[in-house]
């Protein structure tokens, strides 16, 4: 098993969406055009260390989540209004950077980004948690670098503490 690094404090900036904001195909496209016409992205670049467009999944252990855009920024900016602001904690965290591709997030089912994610994280050495709903931190996060102002990279991010690594089955 490949050493988990700890990952620093930072604050998650954007908005959270619930399943309903997806589309029939399963895509966050309709709250990604919300996102960008309501609040768009200027502010948060002026915040973030490297620009990025975030997606961040937050599993609960009853198979329900919140889906956040926004952006990953320090820990200790100041969100204005009308962002809201989620804080991921210190923690061990998987990640890996690849090259951008032409398809962005926002274009792909859910499932099919969040398993591509996994299968990359995976391959890299990183362990899976069982059930991430189960975990304490259940975050997985997936976002798109920008540099001269266009996507130069995609960094995967999951939340992976090495004790929780096993989930707890109800129905045992």
């Amino acid at each position: 098993m490949k050493q988990i690094p700890k990952q620093p404090a930072q604050l998650f900036a954007g908005h959270a969406y619930t399943v309903e904001s997806s589309d029939q195909l399963g895509t966050f496209q309709p709250a990604w055009q919300d996102f960008e016409a309501q609040l768009g992205f200027k502010t948060l670049d002026d915040l973030a260390e490297i620009p990025n467009r975030s997606a961040m999944v937050v599993f609960s252990p009853y198979d329900t989540f919140l889906y956040w855009i926004g952006s990953l920024l320090p820990a200790d900016a100041v969100v204005p209004k009308p962002y809201e602001a989620f804080r991921l904690p210190e923690a061990t965290a998987g990640q890996v950077r690849q090259p951008a591709t032409s398809v962005l997030l926002k274009q792909l089912p859910l499932a099919t980004s969040f398993n591509k994610g996994l299968q990359i994280i995976e391959k890299a050495g990183y362990p899976l948690p069982e059930r991430l709903g189960q975990t304490d931190h259940p975050y997985y996060l997936e976002s798109y670098l920008i540099q001269d102002g266009a996507v130069h990279q995609v960094a995967y991010r999951l939340y992976i503490d090495p004790h929780q690594l096993k989930g707890v089955d109800e129905y045992e």
